[in-house]
């Protein structure tokens, strides 16, 4: 043992805390767990500040998060794999055991009370379903407490950032019948400035989330609903020259002409949902049923030439004599969602374990764009009748079923073996109408009125995990991830499959102060789904890439040498090559997270809590016909608090280096669309418990 550790080890016997997960559809150990996981825990969301899921994306290895054009539109990869607009998240996000029904629902509201985050990496399809090709995000909410306790939190930074919740909790019936409610609400003027100082992205957000957990042994039903309404800016892309200028700024934000605006664009979002799940213990094995209906509507009124007139967009010039004064893009989504998850799960302290299940998940998603010229009021507002370039609706339908098994056998008291398998049918389909009144439908591409499609796989997972001792596991997995092809605007983008193989270990050292935990693997990745824009309607085209082939590892180091301080490294890389010879887009080969977290007692009552986050991100392509490249990326993220258990006071700093990155680059014809990330974010924060 290293003098340094032998030394702490002899005045401190503090070990790192054992965290628990459902990554499997019952609780174990993170240690026991033959994937890659990466875990957060209550008291790890509370030090790094986790509010969106950006945050802990970003103290992910091999994961990258790309906030685009509006919330909804931000899109997720992991160890190369990513998604088109329109298409489903390379992710099945889960909170409660409820499937999200759309990409655009993962990024709404805040991440307020939550207890634990389970990021799983590599295809989790035969648990997860159809949309697990790259992993899955399994959030769990704080449960009710049997006493009555509340939190109130208030925080305001720069750009106007104000932020404010209130959580309570405790028993409506004691031992019975208990209740927790979290409430926050957002304000902020907006960090994306265009060239008149005006705040683009600024945000207007109320997000409710409440649970009732009734405990009728040996039945427990939990009741939860969750509501958000949303204005904020939207449309904030930067219009970059056409050609070798445009170019020669893709990572250039000192020369760059900044953000131009007629039209400041915006959006409304409101979701709700409501769930129910009812786990009955029946002895042999506990039957979970979990029903959920949701419904997310937005409506966005932007710019379509991103520039102040006179400019030229999609509808030509504007500005000029004769001209109209700007073009705008209209859209609007209304999804409705309705799953049904039914489970069999036997008892997880037997040799034989095993569980069964079905799900279904319907989904309407009408989709209206418009797009053309109209003389606008002072707020940027259409006043009088539109001349419109594009107004249709694409109306699509999707019935996603599916059965699925699960069986983890010990072979011997060392050696577990796991086989799961999955098979899923999705049928969709889509037609297109003139306008949003739902009048005379259009002709697609394929002279239909209406596109049907059926997409079926059986998808398997084979797993052996041998525990040399209590603190070494090492495994082996093979497994088949599908994602379920979609239409967009007339057009049919295929499913997409992967074979995914990968080893890995899971080990704890002196003590268990030290935990290193490494994967390597390799994917095979056919049809992968695309989506770029173009500059003649629709606008935006999705295709498949035939073949594309990963390779990568990631590697996980946490240590605790005194209880009083927590150290922790991971290390992802990914390359992807398609067949074609061109990079995997969106993909950096090499992310690097370096963090620590001390506790400092400051007096007798009061302690100092000191969180850091670094992260890099080697350069990567943005786009597929054109390899767009930006160079690497270095962020720092920083939380200090002082508290006494009932009082704190913080501050709290996001992107402190102020790097300027590209998240998206798209051609347009008259110039360049570049997506920026957020610039320095800080501000202090009060948290009173009660």
């Amino acid at each position: 043992m290293p003098v340094g550790l032998a030394c702490a080890a002899e005045n401190d016997t503090a070990a790192l805390d054992e965290i628990i997960v459902t990554a499997r559809h019952r609780e174990e150990s993170l240690h026991n767990v033959p994937d890659s996981v990466t875990a957060f825990s209550a008291a790890t969301i509370a030090a790094a500040d986790i509010q969106k899921v950006a945050d802990f994306v970003e103290m992910t290895p091999n994961i990258t998060f790309r906030q685009t054009f509006r919330e909804g539109a931000a899109y997720i990869t992991i160890r190369g794999i990513t998604t088109g607009q329109g298409g489903w998240a390379p992710v099945t996000y889960v909170v409660d055991g409820v499937p999200v029904g759309s990409l655009d629902s993962i990024n709404v509201g805040a991440l307020q009370g939550v207890e634990r985050i389970e990021v799983l990496k590599g295809p989790q399809s035969a648990l997860y379903g159809a949309g697990a090709i790259a992993g899955a995000i399994n959030i769990v909410t704080e449960a009710p407490t049997n006493t009555f306790e509340g939190q109130a939190h208030v925080s305001y930074g720069n750009y106007g950032d104000t932020r404010t919740s209130l959580t309570l909790s405790g028993p409506i019936i004691n031992d019975r019948v208990l209740f927790r409610l979290d409430a926050y609400h957002r304000n902020a003027d907006g960090s994306q400035r265009d060239t008149d100082a005006r705040g683009l992205n600024f945000d207007r957000t109320t997000d409710l989330r409440g649970k009732i957990i009734v405990n009728l042994d040996p039945v427990t039903i939990d009741v939860r609903g969750h509501y958000v309404k949303t204005t904020e800016g939207a449309v904030y892309q930067e219009v970059l020259p056409p050609g070798a200028a445009g170019l020669a700024l893709i990572d250039n934000y000192d020369s760059s002409p900044g953000i131009q605006r007629g039209i400041r664009g915006y959006e409304n979002v409101t979701e709700s949902e409501s769930s129910v799940k009812i786990d009955w213990n029946a002895g042999f094995a506990t039957l979970t049923s979990i029903s959920a209906y949701s419904r997310l509507s937005q409506s966005l009124f932007g710019s379509a030439t991103w520039q102040k007139p006179p400019a030229t967009g999609f509808c030509g010039p504007t500005g000029g004599p004769g001209e109209p004064p700007d073009c705008f893009q209209a859209s609007v989504d209304d999804f409705k969602v309705y799953s049904q998850d039914f489970r069999l799960t036997s008892p997880s302290k037997q040799r034989l374990r095993w569980l069964v299940g079905a799900s279904y998940l319907y989904r309407e998603a009408p989709n209206n764009l418009t797009v053309g010229s109209a003389a606008l009021d002072d707020a940027g507002a259409v006043t009088g009748s539109p001349n419109s370039v594009v107004d249709q609706t694409d109306y699509r339908h999707d019935r996603f079923a599916g059965v699925y098994g699960q069986v983890n056998y010990d072979i011997t008291p060392s050696l577990e073996a796991t086989g799961a398998l999955r098979w899923d049918e999705n049928r969709y389909d889509s037609t297109q109408y003139a306008s949003l009144a739902l009048n005379t439908p259009l002709p697609t591409p394929d002279g239909l009125t209406t596109q049907h499609a059926v997409d079926a796989s059986v998808q398997p997972k084979f797993q052996l995990a041998y525990h040399w001792d209590e603190d070494l596991m090492a495994y082996a997995s093979v497994a088949k991830g599908f994602r379920s092809g979609f239409f967009y605007t007339g057009n049919l983008t295929k499913p997409e499959h992967t074979w995914n193989y990968e080893l890995g270990a899971k080990t704890y050292f002196y003590d268990r102060r030290l935990s290193v935990n490494a994967a390597v693997f390799h994917i095979d990745y056919s049809d992968q789904q695309f989506s770029a824009i173009v500059s003649t309607p629709p606008y935006r085209i999705t295709s498949n890439i035939p073949k594309t082939r990963i390779n990568g590892f990631e590697l996980e180091i946490t240590g605790r040498p005194v209880s009083s301080l927590t150290l922790g490294a991971g290390i992802g890389n990914t390359v992807g090559k398609v067949d074609d010879g061109t990079a995997d887009p969106y993909t950096p080969k090499y992310t690097v997270n370096l963090w620590g977290e001390h506790v400092l007692p400051v007096t007798a009552l009061w302690s100092l809590t000191s969180r850091i986050d670094y992260r890099h991100q080697s350069s990567q392509y943005l786009g597929k016909a054109d390899q767009f490249e930006i160079g690497s990326k270095n962020y720092v993220n920083l939380h200090l608090a002082v508290g006494d258990g009932s009082w704190s006071i913080g501050v709290y700093g996001s992107n402190l280096t102020n790097e300027r990155q590209a998240n998206q680059f798209d051609n347009v014809g008259f110039g360049y669309l570049r997506y920026n990330n957020d610039p320095r974010t800080y501000g202090g924060e009060v948290t009173f418990k009660f």
